[in-house]
């Protein structure tokens, strides 16, 4: 299989250059390593587990005047220094949220104690909202989006993106977003996200998503941790109603489901990567319309995530990342091959 990593600043690509893309199982398949760096003008896609993260420690590493995360669960010894040095040997302004609401303080305490403890920014998010946006904007001039958690245990298995963005409206809406909810927490709040052309913010998503999977004419692929969304369900059974070839790739244990049979008795085609506690594990979360509109981020295709939540995902489309799409859609080409068949 060939998985191209796409990296796009000097940092990313010294990362990979010194420890290559990193190979763990695949759904049965072989793997045949992919040195490229091929990069979109503004964008950069870092898939994983073939990337590895050394390319996120880098980033920070090189920020020379700012920081900023936001973050779902943040459980990695290399990251967390590399925001302490950031701050402690650097002077870099650092600013850190992290989710408490759900077991989002269980999961962070580690990080927020050690953080804290060498005078990082870093705030807990209102417990009453869920925080699953996973963000991090260096320097005011580029903005990391992705459907991964900075969670250690979880890299070698793990399939997962994270998109580098260099739009300067975006990362100024990102960047804003972030110091507002910074801002806000104390209150027992988050703030109005900022909005810029390409960002997707829940609690306003739902929209967006069911208008790309409605926009879709040929082909819809779909990944997600979580698939209960009525209103995208409705939708992608319209979809294939309309004879779009509309498949979705699933973890095993969503599977079976009333949203599964739905969709799949509406002709969608569904495949599941089975459980194992070394194959990989489906985290990821795409929508991909016709191969030309690119939905990825934090967003499960659940009503909470849509709806409620703070989450993060950036729409591409085949003229401003027309390399990213292609490599998403390779990636999901392989994995869906390899995945089972839940009709057979």
């Amino acid at each position: 299989m060939s998985i191209i990593c796409k990296l796009g600043t000097a940092a990313v690509v010294v990362a990979i250059a010194a420890t290559g893309c990193n190979h763990p199982p695949q759904i049965g398949a072989p793997h045949t390593p992919d040195r490229a760096a091929v990069v979109d003008p503004q964008y950069t896609l870092i898939q994983e587990p073939e990337a590895g993260y050394a390319p996120i420690t880098s980033l920070i590493d090189g920020a020379s005047k700012s920081v900023r995360m936001t973050m779902y669960a943040l459980n990695d010894p290399a990251i967390e220094q590399a925001l302490i040095n950031a701050h402690t040997r650097r002077g870099v302004a650092t600013t850190v949220v992290l989710d408490r609401a759900y077991h989002g303080q269980r999961t962070n305490q580690s990080a927020y104690d050690y953080l804290t403890s060498a005078g990082v920014d870093v705030i807990w998010a209102p417990a009453a909202t869920i925080v699953h946006e996973k963000a991090i904007v260096i320097d005011d001039a580029t903005a990391i989006v992705s459907t991964a958690n900075l969670t250690a245990q979880y890299y070698a298995t793990g399939r997962d993106a994270l998109v580098v963005t260099s739009n300067p409206a975006q990362v100024s809406a990102i960047a804003a977003t972030i110091d507002g909810d910074y801002q806000a927490a104390p209150d027992g709040r988050l703030s109005e996200a900022v909005d810029a052309p390409g960002l997707i913010w829940s609690p306003a998503a739902r929209s967006a998503f069911v208008q790309t999977i409605e926009d879709a004419t040929t082909s819809l692929e779909v990944t997600s941790e979580e698939f209960t969304d009525r209103a995208v369900l409705t939708a992608l059974t319209h979809a294939a109603a309309r004879h779009v070839q509309c498949r979705i790739l699933l973890n095993a244990d969503n599977q079976p489901s009333a949203s599964v049979q739905a969709v799949q008795h509406a002709g969608c085609a569904v495949h599941v990567v089975p459980q194992s506690a070394n194959g990989l594990y489906l985290h990821e979360k795409i929508v991909l319309a016709d191969r030309k509109s690119l939905l990825i981020g934090s967003h499960n295709l659940a009503t909470r995530s849509l709806t409620e939540n703070r989450e993060l995902s950036l729409q591409l489309d085949a003229d401003a990342a027309p390399k990213i799409i292609e490599a998403v859609s390779t990636v999901f080409e392989t994995d869906f091959a390899h995945a089972s068949d839940t009709e057979r």
